[in-house]
């Protein structure tokens, strides 16, 4: 993956609260480090949201991010 398409299913990963996906994701980050840093940043990051988003509107943002991700893959 380039760093973009993996950026954007770390994002997305997070995003659905998908922790395994998460977990194979930042595995493949070079330093371990930054790879526990991210993946606790994101998992933070969209807990918050989570806590203010409706629920509908949480989907909205997955569906968007797919879309992305659709997106960056084709361009690349």
């Amino acid at each position: 993956m380039t760093p973009e398409q993996t950026v954007t299913a770390l994002a997305l990963a997070a995003l659905r609260n998908d922790a395994a996906g998460l977990q194979v994701l930042l595995e493949d980050l070079d330093d371990d480090a930054v790879r526990s840093a991210c993946g606790v940043a994101l998992l933070n990051l969209c807990s918050g949201f989570r806590q203010i988003v409706h629920p509908n509107d949480w989907q909205d943002i997955v569906a968007g991010m797919q879309a992305l991700a659709v997106h960056t893959a084709q361009e690349n």
